[in-house]
């Protein structure tokens, strides 16, 4: 947000507030509720009935189309496939996706121009999004108003298993800046008139302000929170710890972070709802989610699952490096595509989902406020480039905060100046924060990358 527009906002009162969220929530719906979404949310409702050799024929037949446009439409799969004398009518079936080479993250965050290519219609309107992903790396990210839409339409039909319709009274808990870090009384949330969704701040839920959170949710009454679960945690211990009714839902959703079985024990005690979790990546290439029966698994429309083992081969299942080959994203399609996390995957089921069994890789620490309030995941922070390769958070024992970067030849003071205030505006201004460039950042002796570690402890 334009730093003037932002001290505007700030100064205003709710009910403009309130308004200027709603028009921004007008615009998101439009985008994400387009024609191209409806039409792909109803084919999903009868493609969720296949069956695994019915599904198996769908996927071949989307990759295909997925894999002829990416060679005709960008640079890298049409250099790649002259090198090696491919023709697009030599992509005939899901078996030729072993003739792809795997991406690595680094490769196509450095290059990701040659990745590009224009969406089917022409008349949906070309979009960039940005991510730090699990790496503190900045990674652009082509994509259009269709693909977009495409994507929704699978948290539509998620939501469809519990009741819960695409657009319905929802409570949210991101990463989203609704108001200073230094407010310090309610209201602690914004109201999304358009899509109908109260969004809740991540930045204040210190022990005295979860009350009014709690209030706030019983008088709302959504039918979905939707959440980090290190946010909706906290208030599920409060309702525990003071012994309150638990709140009645259809649908409670976390995604982003790894929801740990302690999180979902809290969570099933302070709320009347299923609890469901969302596991994909900005870059549209996977999609996976709680089924109604408890298991995670990948949804097969969305995109094909592999892992890399440690010997390198590439597998359907086993534990590994997770692999993908997104569907919905024409305008940025990628190919056998190395995330940076590991998994294990397991078996198809029935319908043709295959079960992702476990996330090895998302273990993020948590930064903490000064009164020992955690902040959560901190990577929005990083998106939009702002000349980063890389980037750490540290936390001493202290609170103070050293924020380490890598920065490319684009880097400038300006950018420095905004990621200082971006922390502040989700840490407040009473931590100490330090930026230190450097050359290059160590890997953990795990040969992992931690882009938060955190040490600070409270009340020390």
């Amino acid at each position: 947000m334009n730093p003037v527009v932002e001290s505007l906002y700030y100064k205003s009162p709710v009910f403009l507030q309130n308004l200027a969220v709603s028009l921004m929530g007008l615009r998101l719906r439009a985008e994400r509720y387009r024609p191209a979404g409806e039409e792909k949310r109803k084919s999903l409702l009868t493609s969720g009935q296949f069956t695994a050799e019915q599904m198996h024929t769908y996927q071949s037949e989307q990759f295909v189309q997925l894999a002829r446009h990416a060679i005709n439409n960008t640079e890298f799969y049409r250099r790649w496939a002259k090198e090696q004398g491919i023709s697009v009518g030599d992509i005939r079936s899901l078996a030729d996706i072993q003739q792809f080479p795997v991406i690595e993250k680094a490769f196509i965050r450095e290059n990701a121009a040659l990745f590009k290519a224009g969406p089917r219609n022409t008349n949906a309107k070309p979009m960039t999004l940005f991510t730090s992903g699990t790496t503190g790396t900045p990674l652009s990210v082509f994509t259009d108003q269709d693909s977009r839409s495409e994507h929704y339409a699978f948290f539509s039909r998620l939501r469809s298993w519990y009741g819960v319709d695409p657009v319905a009274r929802r409570a949210t808990l991101f990463g989203r800046i609704i108001m200073p870090a230094v407010q310090k009384k309610p209201p602690f949330w914004r109201y999304d008139a358009a899509q109908k969704n109260l969004l809740m701040s991540s930045y204040h839920l210190k022990s005295e302000n979860l009350i009014h959170y709690y209030n706030k949710l019983r008088t709302y009454q959504p039918q979905e929170i939707f959440s980090y679960p290190s946010s909706v945690t906290r208030i599920a211990e409060f309702i525990i710890a003071e012994k309150l009714p638990p709140l009645p839902l259809r649908l409670l959703m976390t995604t982003a972070e790894n929801l740990h079985e302690w999180q979902k024990t809290l969570l099933q005690q302070a709320f009347n709802a299923p609890i469901v979790n969302q596991y994909g990546c900005t870059e549209m290439a996977f999609f996976v989610s709680s089924l109604p029966d408890g298991s995670m698994r990948f949804h097969p429309e969305h995109g094909i699952a592999e892992v890399r083992t440690s010997s390198g081969e590439i597998a359907e299942q086993g534990e590994g490096e997770l692999v993908v080959t997104g569907l919905v994203n024409y305008s940025m399609p990628v190919i056998r595509y190395a995330i940076g996390d590991a998994v294990t995957l397991g078996t198809v089921n029935a319908n043709g989902f295959p079960e992702l069994v476990q996330v090895h890789g998302r273990k993020d620490d948590v930064i903490y406020m000064r009164d020992g309030t955690p902040v959560g995941r901190l990577d929005p922070i990083f998106k939009g480039g702002s000349g980063i390769k890389a980037a750490q958070i540290l936390q001493d024992q202290s609170g103070a905060i050293s924020l380490r970067l890598v920065p490319d030849e684009t880097y400038t003071e300006q950018a420095r100046i905004d990621l200082r205030r971006e922390l502040i505006k989700r840490v407040g201004d009473d931590l100490p924060i330090e930026i230190v460039l450097v050359n290059d950042i160590a890997k953990e002796k795990n040969g992992k990358f931690k882009p938060v570690i955190s040490k600070f402890k409270k009340d020390q």
